[in-house]
């Protein structure tokens, strides 16, 4: 059996949640992949997989494996990109992150990193919601808030400031809330994508309060949110990356800024320290370095 070859087989299952299109992903047929997982469960004397015929789910035990499965599997990553040029640097990396992250912090690094190492691919995906990084196959991942307890290494790379904002048609028309308080009165336009759209987060001195809000516009994209702001449809509560230059070039307004909580911390994480290729290091240490 080969081992490598089935662990490969067994991580675009995963990803793919199907044994048909892992196949089709991987250019096999389906009863190939079907024998190589069950090949590898012989191997290793336990059940990876749950198979139902319409879904394909990690057992416990096969949750454990995959994690040691994937430092294999950057070993062998990191052993293909060795030259004997030491000054070469070669790889292929998957991130993700945040589609706001990815337009007003990422990409300026990125242009400067591959400019540096001109043989090295990367592929990036935005997406407003936490990937699984060791599941569908990534290497690192930009992260907005407190971390939830995992297996992952974490590290500082900066902040992400809220602000609430308004056009000055809407304050003049409805006026300006000098308190939190009074956005109950007031058209708020709603972020659909936080876990609690309808509570809005302030800070009065060390006290942290919520405030529930409504209003009659809602969507899951900053761009669409602050489009329905400077349109005066009501007062948005938005990562101030976001709205930088409309606030400077007074097409929005910031409003409460005594009461906005403090930034949320921005994170990058990987699955291992022991096992990144110089490649994927480097690229952590410049994201590292620009905050």
């Amino acid at each position: 059996m080969d081992l490598l070859k089935s662990i490969e087989i067994l991580q675009a299952v995963c990803r793919q949640k199907s044994f048909s299109q892992a196949a089709q992903q991987l250019n096999l047929v389906p009863s190939a992949v079907s024998r190589q997982i069950n090949e590898l469960e012989k191997h290793l004397g336990v059940r990876l997989l749950h198979r139902t015929t319409r879904s394909v789910s990690l057992t416990d035990e096969g949750r454990r494996y995959l994690q040691k499965m994937e430092a294999i599997t950057h070993t062998v990553e990191e052993l293909k990109t060795l030259n004997s040029d030491d000054d070469i640097i070669q790889d292929h990396i998957r991130l993700t992150a945040p589609p706001i992250l990815g337009t007003q912090f990422l990409n300026k690094i990125v242009e400067s990193y591959l400019r540096q190492y001109p043989d090295v691919s990367l592929s990036i995906t935005l997406v407003n919601r936490e990937i699984n990084l060791i599941k569908e196959g990534y290497d690192i991942a930009l992260r907005v808030g407190t971390l939830e307890d995992s297996n992952l290494v974490a590290r500082g790379v900066g902040h992400f400031p809220l602000v609430a904002v308004a056009s000055p048609t809407y304050l003049e028309i409805h006026g300006e809330p000098k308190h939190p308080k009074i956005l109950t009165k007031h058209n708020c336009i709603i972020n659909t994508l936080t876990q609690s759209p309808r509570r809005w987060f302030f800070r009065e001195g060390k006290r942290n309060f919520s405030i529930k809000v409504d209003g009659q516009c809602d969507a899951n994209d900053d761009a669409t949110l602050k489009i329905m702001a400077y349109a005066s449809l009501g007062i948005a509560y938005l990562p101030k990356l976001a709205v930088h230059d409309q606030i400077t070039n007074g097409e929005l307004i910031s409003i409460l800024e005594n009461f906005i909580p403090n930034p949320l911390p921005v994170s990058v994480v990987y699955p291992s320290r022991q096992y990144l290729s110089k490649a994927k290091r480097i690229l952590i240490e410049q994201l590292v370095d620009n905050r």
